[in-house]
Protein backbone atom coordinates (compact mmCIF):
# COMPACT_ATOMS: atom_id res chain seq x y z
CA UNK A 1 0.00 0.00 0.00
CA UNK A 2 1.57 3.77 -1.22
CA UNK A 3 -0.46 6.29 0.96
CA UNK A 4 0.29 10.04 1.08
CA UNK A 5 1.17 11.81 4.55
CA UNK A 6 0.03 15.41 4.78
CA UNK A 7 -0.24 17.90 3.32
CA UNK A 8 1.90 19.32 0.59
CA UNK A 9 5.30 20.81 1.82
CA UNK A 10 8.02 23.01 0.59
CA UNK A 11 11.79 21.14 0.61
CA UNK A 12 14.45 23.35 -0.95
CA UNK A 13 13.05 24.39 -4.27
CA UNK A 14 10.72 21.90 -4.46
CA UNK A 15 7.18 21.57 -3.25
CA UNK A 16 6.95 18.09 -2.19
CA UNK A 17 4.63 15.10 -0.98
CA UNK A 18 5.24 12.85 1.87
CA UNK A 19 4.57 8.96 0.69
CA UNK A 20 4.11 5.93 3.34
CA UNK A 21 5.41 3.01 1.87
CA UNK A 22 4.44 -0.40 3.22
CA UNK A 23 7.67 -3.20 2.49
CA UNK A 24 7.83 -6.29 3.65
CA UNK A 25 6.90 -5.59 7.39
CA UNK A 26 8.22 -2.13 7.15
CA UNK A 27 6.50 1.09 6.43
CA UNK A 28 8.58 4.03 5.03
CA UNK A 29 8.65 7.17 4.46
CA UNK A 30 9.30 8.64 1.43
CA UNK A 31 9.34 12.46 0.06
CA UNK A 32 9.49 13.31 -3.28
CA UNK A 33 8.85 16.33 -5.66
CA UNK A 34 4.66 16.78 -5.86
CA UNK A 35 4.68 17.35 -9.23
CA UNK A 36 7.31 15.54 -11.44
CA UNK A 37 7.19 17.08 -14.48
CA UNK A 38 7.19 20.36 -13.75
CA UNK A 39 11.32 19.44 -13.31
CA UNK A 40 11.29 20.07 -17.51
CA UNK A 41 10.90 23.45 -16.92
CA UNK A 42 13.88 23.39 -14.76
CA UNK A 43 16.57 25.13 -16.37
CA UNK A 44 19.48 23.26 -14.49
CA UNK A 45 17.52 20.26 -16.12
CA UNK A 46 17.13 21.88 -19.07
CA UNK A 47 21.02 22.21 -18.92
CA UNK A 48 21.70 18.31 -18.48
CA UNK A 49 19.58 17.38 -21.34
CA UNK A 50 21.85 20.25 -23.88
CA UNK A 51 24.80 18.07 -22.34
CA UNK A 52 23.17 14.95 -22.31
CA UNK A 53 19.66 13.85 -23.45
CA UNK A 54 19.25 13.64 -19.51
CA UNK A 55 15.63 13.58 -18.35
CA UNK A 56 14.53 13.68 -14.59
CA UNK A 57 13.09 10.46 -14.06
CA UNK A 58 14.17 10.30 -10.17
CA UNK A 59 11.21 11.91 -8.36
CA UNK A 60 8.69 9.24 -9.19
CA UNK A 61 8.38 6.39 -6.95
CA UNK A 62 8.93 3.85 -9.42
CA UNK A 63 7.33 0.05 -9.05
CA UNK A 64 10.54 -1.74 -9.17
CA UNK A 65 12.37 0.04 -6.63
CA UNK A 66 9.42 -1.06 -4.36
CA UNK A 67 9.72 -4.59 -5.72
CA UNK A 68 13.09 -4.78 -4.97
CA UNK A 69 12.79 -2.66 -1.61
CA UNK A 70 10.70 -5.97 -0.70
CA UNK A 71 12.99 -8.25 -1.87
CA UNK A 72 15.79 -6.54 0.08
CA UNK A 73 14.05 -6.98 3.45
CA UNK A 74 12.77 -10.92 2.76
CA UNK A 75 9.93 -10.93 0.95
CA UNK A 76 9.20 -14.13 -0.87
CA UNK A 77 7.00 -14.53 -3.52
CA UNK A 78 4.80 -17.31 -3.80
CA UNK A 79 6.11 -19.23 -6.53
CA UNK A 80 9.50 -19.17 -5.16
CA UNK A 81 11.49 -17.01 -7.66
CA UNK A 82 13.09 -15.05 -5.22
CA UNK A 83 16.66 -14.57 -4.62
CA UNK A 84 18.41 -15.38 -1.75
CA UNK A 85 19.42 -11.76 0.48
CA UNK A 86 22.85 -11.18 -0.12
CA UNK A 87 25.06 -12.39 3.29
CA UNK A 88 26.70 -9.63 5.62
CA UNK A 89 30.18 -11.90 5.86
CA UNK A 90 30.66 -10.91 2.81
CA UNK A 91 31.17 -7.13 3.70
CA UNK A 92 28.34 -4.27 4.81
CA UNK A 93 29.59 -2.23 1.90
CA UNK A 94 26.59 -1.22 -0.58
CA UNK A 95 26.10 1.08 -3.85
CA UNK A 96 22.45 2.22 -5.47
CA UNK A 97 23.15 2.90 -8.89
CA UNK A 98 20.82 5.51 -9.99
CA UNK A 99 19.53 6.21 -6.26
CA UNK A 100 16.26 8.22 -7.44
CA UNK A 101 14.35 8.57 -4.35
CA UNK A 102 16.65 5.46 -2.74
CA UNK A 103 13.97 3.10 -2.06
CA UNK A 104 16.05 -0.11 -2.24
CA UNK A 105 18.85 2.21 -0.79
CA UNK A 106 16.78 2.63 2.22
CA UNK A 107 15.65 -0.94 2.47
CA UNK A 108 19.11 -2.27 2.67
CA UNK A 109 19.82 0.32 5.55
CA UNK A 110 17.22 -1.53 7.46
CA UNK A 111 18.64 -4.54 6.70
CA UNK A 112 21.91 -3.54 8.40
CA UNK A 113 24.16 -2.08 5.37
CA UNK A 114 26.44 0.41 4.84
CA UNK A 115 24.89 2.52 1.71
CA UNK A 116 26.38 4.91 -0.58
CA UNK A 117 23.29 6.40 -2.40
CA UNK A 118 24.57 7.75 -6.42
CA UNK A 119 23.10 9.19 -9.13
CA UNK A 120 23.99 11.38 -12.28
CA UNK A 121 21.71 13.85 -10.94
CA UNK A 122 22.77 15.45 -7.66
CA UNK A 123 18.54 16.46 -6.51
CA UNK A 124 18.39 12.63 -6.79
CA UNK A 125 20.93 11.93 -4.10
CA UNK A 126 19.85 15.22 -2.30
CA UNK A 127 16.52 13.53 -1.31
CA UNK A 128 17.64 9.66 -1.55
CA UNK A 129 19.89 11.36 1.68
CA UNK A 130 17.04 13.54 3.18
CA UNK A 131 14.89 10.05 3.10
CA UNK A 132 17.26 8.01 4.87
CA UNK A 133 17.19 10.59 7.54
CA UNK A 134 13.45 11.39 7.37
CA UNK A 135 13.74 7.44 8.48
CA UNK A 136 15.24 8.15 11.39
CA UNK A 137 18.69 6.07 9.71
CA UNK A 138 21.84 7.30 11.65
CA UNK A 139 23.94 9.86 8.85
CA UNK A 140 26.98 7.38 9.91
CA UNK A 141 25.88 4.65 7.96
CA UNK A 142 24.74 6.49 4.56
CA UNK A 143 26.51 9.08 1.70
CA UNK A 144 25.42 10.31 -1.11
CA UNK A 145 27.44 11.25 -4.20
CA UNK A 146 26.78 12.55 -7.80
CA UNK A 147 28.23 9.65 -9.92
CA UNK A 148 28.48 9.31 -13.90
CA UNK A 149 28.40 6.10 -14.74
CA UNK A 150 31.06 6.32 -17.41
CA UNK A 151 33.29 8.02 -14.76
CA UNK A 152 32.65 5.19 -11.44
CA UNK A 153 33.88 6.05 -7.89
CA UNK A 154 37.16 4.45 -7.45
CA UNK A 155 36.02 2.23 -4.87
CA UNK A 156 34.65 -1.32 -4.52
CA UNK A 157 31.24 -2.97 -2.78
CA UNK A 158 29.78 -5.96 -1.44
CA UNK A 159 26.52 -5.77 -2.86
CA UNK A 160 25.43 -3.36 -6.05
CA UNK A 161 21.72 -2.78 -6.35
CA UNK A 162 19.58 -0.55 -9.31
CA UNK A 163 16.01 -0.35 -9.94
CA UNK A 164 14.81 0.24 -13.44
CA UNK A 165 17.56 1.97 -14.60
CA UNK A 166 17.51 0.50 -17.97
CA UNK A 167 14.55 2.60 -19.72
CA UNK A 168 17.14 3.45 -22.53
CA UNK A 169 19.18 0.97 -24.66
CA UNK A 170 22.18 2.82 -24.55
CA UNK A 171 22.33 2.72 -20.80
CA UNK A 172 23.21 -0.76 -20.86
CA UNK A 173 26.84 -0.44 -21.50
CA UNK A 174 27.05 2.06 -19.37
CA UNK A 175 25.72 0.30 -16.54
CA UNK A 176 27.57 -2.57 -17.29
CA UNK A 177 31.25 -0.97 -17.24
CA UNK A 178 30.12 0.74 -14.19
CA UNK A 179 29.53 -2.67 -12.33
CA UNK A 180 32.80 -4.50 -13.71
CA UNK A 181 34.64 -1.43 -12.17
CA UNK A 182 32.75 -0.98 -9.04
CA UNK A 183 31.99 -4.62 -7.92
CA UNK A 184 34.19 -6.80 -5.43
CA UNK A 185 35.02 -10.39 -6.81
CA UNK A 186 32.88 -11.61 -4.64
CA UNK A 187 30.32 -9.34 -4.94
CA UNK A 188 26.69 -9.05 -6.09
CA UNK A 189 24.56 -6.68 -8.10
CA UNK A 190 20.80 -6.87 -8.30
CA UNK A 191 19.04 -4.93 -11.30
CA UNK A 192 15.35 -4.89 -11.24
CA UNK A 193 13.36 -4.36 -14.27
CA UNK A 194 9.67 -4.21 -15.01
CA UNK A 195 9.73 -5.86 -17.75
CA UNK A 196 10.93 -3.41 -20.48
CA UNK A 197 11.48 -4.80 -24.00
CA UNK A 198 15.35 -2.53 -23.85
CA UNK A 199 16.46 -4.39 -20.95
CA UNK A 200 15.65 -8.29 -22.54
CA UNK A 201 19.27 -8.83 -23.75
CA UNK A 202 21.27 -7.34 -20.16
CA UNK A 203 21.75 -11.50 -19.49
CA UNK A 204 23.64 -11.84 -22.64
CA UNK A 205 25.29 -8.93 -22.26
CA UNK A 206 26.76 -9.32 -18.74
CA UNK A 207 27.63 -12.94 -19.60
CA UNK A 208 29.41 -11.89 -22.52
CA UNK A 209 31.36 -9.20 -20.28
CA UNK A 210 32.02 -11.77 -17.70
CA UNK A 211 29.27 -12.20 -15.47
CA UNK A 212 27.63 -15.05 -14.23
CA UNK A 213 24.24 -14.37 -14.47
CA UNK A 214 20.73 -15.42 -12.60
CA UNK A 215 17.16 -14.12 -13.86
CA UNK A 216 14.72 -13.95 -11.57
CA UNK A 217 10.63 -13.19 -12.31
CA UNK A 218 9.09 -11.04 -10.33
CA UNK A 219 5.40 -11.36 -10.64
CA UNK A 220 2.81 -9.32 -10.16
CA UNK A 221 2.80 -7.29 -7.21
CA UNK A 222 -0.35 -5.18 -5.49
CA UNK A 223 1.52 -2.80 -3.26
CA UNK A 224 4.78 -2.65 -6.05
CA UNK A 225 1.53 -1.16 -8.34
CA UNK A 226 3.26 -3.26 -11.39
CA UNK A 227 0.93 -5.69 -12.97
CA UNK A 228 2.95 -7.23 -15.50
CA UNK A 229 5.76 -9.92 -14.93
CA UNK A 230 8.95 -8.23 -14.01
CA UNK A 231 12.58 -9.23 -13.96
CA UNK A 232 15.45 -9.36 -11.25
CA UNK A 233 18.92 -9.75 -13.14
CA UNK A 234 21.66 -10.87 -10.66
CA UNK A 235 25.08 -10.59 -11.99
CA UNK A 236 28.55 -12.22 -9.96
CA UNK A 237 31.52 -12.83 -10.93
CA UNK A 238 32.29 -16.76 -11.28
CA UNK A 239 34.36 -17.18 -8.57
CA UNK A 240 32.14 -15.98 -6.33
CA UNK A 241 29.56 -18.59 -7.79
CA UNK A 242 32.18 -21.68 -5.36
CA UNK A 243 31.90 -19.76 -2.42
CA UNK A 244 28.24 -18.98 -0.50
CA UNK A 245 27.04 -15.88 -2.51
CA UNK A 246 23.67 -16.23 -3.39
CA UNK A 247 22.79 -17.49 -7.18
Amino acid sequence: MIANVGPPRQLGRFKTIVHEVDIAVRKVLIEAPQDPDSLLDDPMVQERYKADNYLPYWPILWPSSIMMARRILGHVSADGTSPQVVQKEFGRRAIELGCGLGVAGIAALCGGWEVTFSDYDPDAVSFATHNARLNQISAEHFRGVTMDWRQPLDESFDWIIASDVLYESRLQPLLLGAIEKLLKPTGVAWISDPGRNCAEDLAVNAAAVGFRVATYSLPPDEVAGIRPNGRLYVLSWPAAAKGKAPA
